[in-house]
């Protein structure tokens, strides 16, 4: 007969049921205080966010105006910003970098502020002075501080050559003569576009090649007056010498020319060299004025010395000169000296015309100034 099972073997059955139970009954336990803990938790939450809440229904929203408008600025930087040096070296700008200036040692950039270069440790001077009147950032001869007192870019280089009150005159001419590029009535003065273009006038007919000295007289203060015979040719406008001597003395007409003889001015005669061997030469320079007996018109002519190479040419009796105007819509004006012209309602008269030197002297009628034109 087979033996009988331990007693705990008999019950095993309702022990697991028993210990399943006991695990199902925990689990449930653990899940309810795990369930109030949690709740709990966000009570807890709850609480502490309400107490942060604001109290007063009427708060305003922040205002973000002032980041607007850097961001703007930085975008479209306004033409007032001096965009390479702070007036302010302590003032906040986004569109400005820090102030800078050059060692004094090794001339390398450092800041306004430092007392020590970091590059070679000297000493920076403790007192640092900037002359905003001579800044010019964009290289175009206009200062900073005029451009921007007269409305226009201190980072544009194009606008020095640009005309603002359209008077005739570039902004950097008007910088130049320190006038208003924004009033047309302002502006340097009209001299400074004119020039000599051409020198036109009729010759003198007659050259002096040769002279002779006649016996000398007493003047009414007892003093020897010398006399002179002047041997003249005619002389074509194109240059061309004639061969017939026409002579004269002191006040007689010469010949049928219709000119008259006034006066002999003997000079020192001149040393020169010619050629590549320096050959030396003495040259007449003496002159012989005469006159026109029509209109009592006189004019002073150099001796011809065919060894001058330096002989200035035919006088010119009725000198007149081309002046050139570089003005919008202004013609070129013909005048002869005592003549008078405008420019743009300003009056000028001619006072010489030196065709030896291709030179004009001019009065400005308004202030009596004259000046002279090539």
């Amino acid at each position: 007969m087979a033996s009988e099972l331990p007693p705990i073997l008999r019950q095993y059955d309702r022990l697991a049921a028993v210990a399943v139970l006991a695990i199902l009954l925990l689990s449930l336990l653990y899940l309810i205080f795990a369930g109030l803990r949690q709740t709990q938790e966000v009570q807890e939450y709850d609480g502490t966010v309400a107490l942060k809440q604001p109290t007063k229904a009427d708060l305003q929203p922040v205002s973000l105006e002032k980041e607007r408008k850097l961001i703007e600025e930085t975008a479209t930087p306004p033409k007032t910003a001096l965009l390479t040096v702070q007036q302010d070296p302590d003032a906040a700008n986004l569109c400005t970098p820090e102030r800078r200036l050059l060692c004094v040692a090794c001339a390398k950039p450092i800041s306004w502020k430092a007392e020590k270069c970091p590059f070679c440790e000297t000493v920076q001077p403790a007192e640092k002075k900037l002359d905003l009147s001579t800044i010019d950032s964009d290289g175009d001869g206009l200062t900073d501080q005029w451009e921007l007192k007269y409305g226009l870019n201190p980072q544009d280089p194009t606008d020095a050559d640009l005309d603002t009150d359209k008077d005739g005159f570039t902004n950097l001419e008007e910088f130049e003569a320190k006038t208003d590029p924004t009033n047309p009535k302002s502006h340097p003065g009209y001299e400074t576009r004119m020039s000599v273009s051409a020198i036109e006038g009729k010759k003198l007919p007659l050259r002096a090649i040769d002279k002779m000295e006649l016996p000398a007289t007493t003047g009414a203060d007892g003093k020897p007056v010398r006399h002179f015979q002047v041997t003249f040719v005619s002389v074509s406008e194109d240059g061309t010498q004639g061969s017939t001597p026409i002579r004269a003395k002191d006040g007689e007409l010469i010949g049928k020319s219709g000119y008259r003889f006034i006066a002999y001015t003997e000079l020192p005669k001149k040393q020169i060299t010619v050629g590549a061997n320096k050959q030396l030469r003495f040259i007449n320079v003496s002159t012989v004025e005469v006159e026109r007996v029509a209109d009592k018109k006189r004019v002073v002519t150099i001796f011809k010395d065919p060894d001058n190479p330096a002989w200035p040419g035919d006088p010119l009796l009725e000198q007149k000169a081309t002046i050139a105007i570089d003005l919008p819509e202004t013609a070129p004006v013909t005048v002869a000296p005592g003549e008078s012209f405008a420019v743009k309602g300003e009056k000028f008269t001619v006072k010489a015309v030196d065709p030896e030197k291709k030179l004009v002297k001019v009065e400005k009628n308004a202030d009596k100034k004259t000046f002279d034109l090539k």
